[in-house]
């Protein structure tokens, strides 16, 4: 569980050092160039119901060239279910490294590392035990245009690192609203 935090913290500190290196290297750099090439942007869900879900996980991407942009991604989901007896609830807390890659217009294929932390309920035994779970994402997606610089993507990955506690089973299906700034 360490060595994974420790990946972790090394992916971000690396996607920071080459998002700031670009602005260091040149003082000539107009600021109206720097602020277009960050992403900023957010999944926002809610299900409500015998079982109640609250999803919010924003994201900050820089672009690395004009159809390669990666980013980090923080993750927060409140789950409730009520079909239990006790009533299960849930937060799921976790950070994520990903790469998105144009590979024509506005198609895209996106690759991510994530990590989640929350209290898993084994029914069988009735122990609830706090787990790591990891996943490797792999899909793509298309982005939708609102705007000059507000956009909507929406993505289908599949988790290729498949276990027990992954809360989520394969395909994902996301979407996002976007900011370039």
């Amino acid at each position: 569980m360490k060595k994974n935090n420790t990946i972790l913290a090394l992916l971000i500190s690396l996607f920071f050092i080459i998002c700031f290196n670009a602005t260091l290297q040149s003082q000539e750099i107009k600021k109206i160039y720097i602020q277009k090439k960050f992403v900023v942007g957010s999944g926002f869900g809610l299900q409500f119901g015998t079982v109640t879900v609250i999803d919010l996980s924003p994201e900050i991407g820089y672009k690395i060239t004009k159809k390669l942009t990666a980013g980090v991604g923080f993750s927060y989901q409140y789950y409730r279910d009520s079909r239990y007896l006790p009533v299960y609830k849930s937060n799921i807390i976790g950070g994520s490294v990903f790469a998105r890659y144009y590979v024509y217009k506005d198609f895209f294929a996106h690759a991510e590392y994530q990590i989640l932390k929350y209290d898993y309920m084994d029914w069988n035994i009735g122990d609830e035990q706090n787990v790591t779970a990891e996943g490797i994402l792999i899909g793509g997606g298309y982005r939708q245009w609102f705007g000059k610089n507000v956009f909507s993507n929406l993505s289908l990955l599949f988790n290729i690192n498949e276990s027990l506690y992954y809360p989520y089973t394969s395909p994902i299906f996301r979407v996002g609203v976007y900011f370039l700034f």
